[in-house]
């Protein structure tokens, strides 16, 4: 049978994951780990490793060494540079996926091709972008790019029939998300979502590694500076960093080494020096709860746990005297994502996206589909086929566009707000400004917002375009149309259109930092290229 697999990219560990023939979801150690670090080294002459030898590396040859690559998702002004070759974020992560891919078809015997990969819920289009063409450069076939915690979700979610609402507090690496989430009958509908994916676990390493600095310097008098510049040195402290942290879940006290010197470290002191981290995962928690109630939902059944991070005591212990009548859960923190993907990766391989055409599944044959169909996983207890996975999700970021409101002023008015659900369809009725225009110049923007009147510095434009010629001698206000579309992939189209003369204008949506096809093929090559040291 035809394998689906699920990868959760993540920022500090990757995860990849599939449906066996038995219905059984089964994570693929990758050097005999479940998890692997989101780490990569580069080596002289031409080769480069990912994981855990690629972590260990940042002890003798930082410098060479790409960790928490996610957070520069979707960014054009950002590289990697090692032995004078520049890697754009995309390509950093297709070594990564590549890896998971190459690592995952030595166990199971056989390719890895056809993948869904996670990214957090609050990626944008930009960021949602970056982490497919990833996927590409890497050479797998791209089903869908899912969110983390509807993955988590699913894999929460498939295990159980009655209906719930559910919030996942999905606190990993580098990135954090909340949703809260309708379960029922198969389908998971997201109400609400919110989340900073430049705030996570590599955030109270920090605090440790800072601290231990700062005790090093009391204690010998050196400069700061001086240890900031040994890259040698801060490479081995975010090792010991992460170490410490992990530690302190089991245990009161720690100790790290600072060249020689032992710095203590409490639990107590490390909980209350990281409160304002937890208190602003709290912060975003409570505006998730606001969007949701404004769609009714208002209460929710269990808090599921997502993530490595939210293994630390604290996160588990403040969650509970916020929301002492709800229960907590862990979903397999460190492996439901992946476990989720590949689960809604084989449902949407077999049952495709109600009907419509897709050309990630297209390229299967209708034997291939039949036969994942026949999963076990697809059988109801009583023997019957099963219905298959729904998502019905939102977008994290509102779209927006410039008009001239009554006030003779321009202002960027929002039109399909954050968390609504997609795909989706909206249509604005608008119209020409003065009399006897002959184009309509449109812009069109993505924000955070969930105001109607969006402030520009608030707001990053996703494409511009010209709608015309249109006819002589129109009046002013005469009617324009534009259709914007959001499809499963939550990326957008839109279209502008006067209806009365037949002009159309279909705006290709080129997101302002999406890889060049120059920078693409490039990736491509340097993937290609480079050795996979084992």
């Amino acid at each position: 049978m035809a394998k689906i697999f699920g990868i959760d990219l993540g920022t500090t560990y990757s995860c990849i994951a599939y449906v066996n023939e038995y219905g059984g979801v089964e994570v693929v150690p990758i050097n005999n780990s479940p998890v692997t670090p989101s780490v990569v080294a580069f080596e002289a002459g031409g080769g480069y490793c990912v994981g855990q030898t690629a972590k260990e590396m940042l002890n003798n040859d930082p410098e060479n060494v790409c960790t928490t690559i996610k957070r520069q998702m979707g960014k054009r002004d950002y590289y990697f540079e090692a032995f004078g070759e520049k890697y754009q974020p995309e390509t950093i992560s297709a070594f990564i996926l590549k890896a998971m891919a190459e690592g995952a078809s030595q166990v199971v015997g056989e390719e890895v091709k056809d993948v869904v990969i996670t990214c957090p819920a609050y990626f944008g289009l930009d960021e949602t972008n970056a982490t497919k063409k990833a996927g590409e450069i890497a050479g797998l076939n791209v089903l869908q790019v899912l969110k983390e915690p509807t993955a988590a979700a699913i894999s929460y979610g498939i295990k159980t029939d009655e209906p719930q609402t559910i919030m996942v507090y999905d606190l990993g690496g580098g990135t954090f998300d909340v949703t809260i989430m309708k379960v029922e009958n198969n389908e998971f509908k997201t109400i609400a979502a919110e989340g900073d994916h430049q705030l996570g676990g590599k955030d109270w390493d920090e605090v440790i590694r800072q601290y231990a600095i700062e005790q090093y310097c009391e204690l010998t008098g050196e400069s700061s500076d001086s240890l900031y510049e040994d890259m040698e040195l801060m490479g081995e402290l975010e090792l010991r960093s992460e170490n410490a942290k992990k530690q302190l879940s089991d245990r009161e006290n720690v100790k790290i080494k600072v060249n020689g010197k032992n710095i203590e470290i409490s639990r107590e002191w490390f909980e209350q020096e990281t409160s304002a981290l937890l208190e602003s995962t709290l912060a975003i928690v409570n505006k998730a709860i606001d969007e949701a109630a404004k769609k009714d939902v208002t209460k929710f059944d269990k808090i599921l746990l997502v993530g490595g991070s939210t293994m630390m005591p604290q996160v588990q212990r403040r969650l509970a005297q916020e929301f002492p009548s709800t229960p907590i859960e862990f979903g397999d923190p460190n492996q439901s994502v992946a476990k989720g993907a590949a689960i809604f990766g084989i449902t949407k391989a077999a049952f495709g996206d109600n009907g419509e055409k897709n050309e990630a599944t297209d390229s299967m044959t209708t034997a291939e589909k039949d036969e994942l169909r026949h999963n076990p996983m697809f059988k109801s207890k009583d023997g019957s086929s099963a219905k298959p996975i729904k998502i019905k999700d939102v977008i994290s970021q509102s779209i927006a566009v410039k008009l001239v409101l009554d006030d003779n002023q321009e202002h960027i008015v929002n039109q399909i707000y954050r968390n609504s659900e997609f795909p989706c369809e909206h249509i604005l009725d608008a119209g020409t400004h003065v009399a006897n225009q002959t184009s309509v110049f449109i812009e069109i923007f993505e924000n955070g917002s969930s105001d109607e009147i969006v402030p520009d510095d608030l707001c990053k434009k996703l494409v511009d375009g010209e709608l015309g010629p249109l006819p002589e001698n129109l009046p002013a206000h005469e009617p324009i149309q534009v259709i914007f579309k959001i499809d499963e992939n939550c990326l957008l189209s839109i279209d502008a259109a006067h209806e009365a003369s037949g002009a159309r204008k279909h705006m290709e949506v080129k997101l302002q930092n999406e890889i060049s096809e120059e920078e693409l093929n490039q990736a491509v090559q340097q993937v290609t290229s480079l050795h996979l040291q084992k």
